[in-house]
């Protein structure tokens, strides 16, 4: 770790030395502190995510801009560990996007854990998502174009399509995404959006642990695609996915959506219902009724709390959690 944030120091300082005022690299983070207690059997704190990145202008090029992040999180990770690393060489109508990154599949995928009224985002997204063994990020390159005065965007990406972690693609099967999705209404304080993404890749003898067995290897076509709706209407948000996995001839799928309310500038109240349906023949369809109440310092600084319940034959699962985000510059 220590190492690390030596070599991201030892960047800025070279930049800064070297850039006008106006290209200064700058860095931004967040900590987000967590709370759980799971049905009386367990309570326990964590880090549920520590962030730091670098982002700035390329110099004397004023439309390449970079941004590079490292993650640490105390339920899985030792140290702190690059998650992105990219290059954005902007135009007119949208941007090209190089390095490593999330492609555009989902909307909540692409949406910043810090900014989203839940604390976690939905199974369907985590599990159906490309890069279940890379954080979601892909290595590759993504266009994206703004089109029709910015209301209807297109995205192509082009990624390897059997990642080795850590290494390179394992073979010439590559992942191909497309998303396209367009604002039937648009302005500053109201949105209604609705989409569609598909990705394809030939699965060349991979482990995909969060949809099969994690001892059983896959070999065959991947065929993913996914319906996005989103509104924001004064006080009230409403979001939906639906995402479906056909692997080998076989579907999983899922959906979530959710609710939110703001009572005033400070309180929002949420509810939402998700689903998740596995190939795993010795996991449970995964059902989560979830009410939460956020209180906002501000959008960047702020106070999440939620309970959810899971229903099965066994009993339910009940886990409540709270949550405390901070950002600093």
């Amino acid at each position: 770790m220590k190492k690390l944030l030596l070599v991201l120091l030892g960047i800025l300082i070279s930049l800064t030395a070297s850039y006008a005022q106006n290209e200064n690299p700058e860095f931004h983070g967040y900590i987000q502190s967590r709370f759980t207690y799971n049905d009386g059997n367990s309570s326990s704190f964590m880090i549920r995510r520590a962030k730091l990145w670098l982002d700035g202008k390329a110099p004397m090029a004023d439309n390449i801009t970079y941004k590079m992040q490292v993650v640490y999180r105390s339920a899985n990770d030792e140290n702190f560990y690059l998650q992105d690393a990219f290059a954005d060489i902007k135009w007119n109508f949208g941007f090209l996007r190089v390095g490593k990154f999330v492609p555009n599949f989902t909307l909540q995928r692409m949406q910043s854990d810090a900014f989203i009224p839940v604390l976690e985002r939905a199974n369907v997204i985590n599990n159906l998502i490309h890069g279940d063994k890379t954080s979601a990020r892909e290595i590759g390159v993504e266009g994206n174009f703004d089109l029709l005065s910015s209301n209807l965007k297109l995205s192509l990406g082009i990624f390897n399509g059997n990642q080795k972690v850590p290494g390179s693609n394992i073979s010439n099967d590559l992942l191909y995404t497309t998303k396209i999705s367009y604002d039937i209404l648009k302005n500053k304080d109201e949105l209604i959006n609705i989409g569609a993404s598909f990705g394809y890749r030939f699965l060349d003898n991979q482990t995909l642990s969060k949809i099969f067995s994690s001892s059983e290897n896959i070999t065959g076509n991947d065929y993913r695609y996914g319906f996005q709706t989103e509104i924001k209407l004064s006080k009230f948000d409403f979001q939906s996915e639906f995402v479906n996995a056909n692997i080998i001839k076989k579907n999983a799928w899922g959906y979530y959506a959710y609710a939110g309310y703001y009572l005033n500038d400070d309180f929002q109240l949420l509810a939402q219902i998700e689903k998740f349906k596995d190939l795993n023949p010795t996991s449970n369809d995964n059902e989560w009724y979830l009410v939460g109440l956020n209180y906002y310092f501000t959008q960047k600084n702020k106070l999440l709390t939620d309970y959810k319940t899971q229903f099965n034959g066994d009993g339910n699962i009940n886990i409540a959690e709270i949550q405390y985000q901070i950002f600093f510059n």
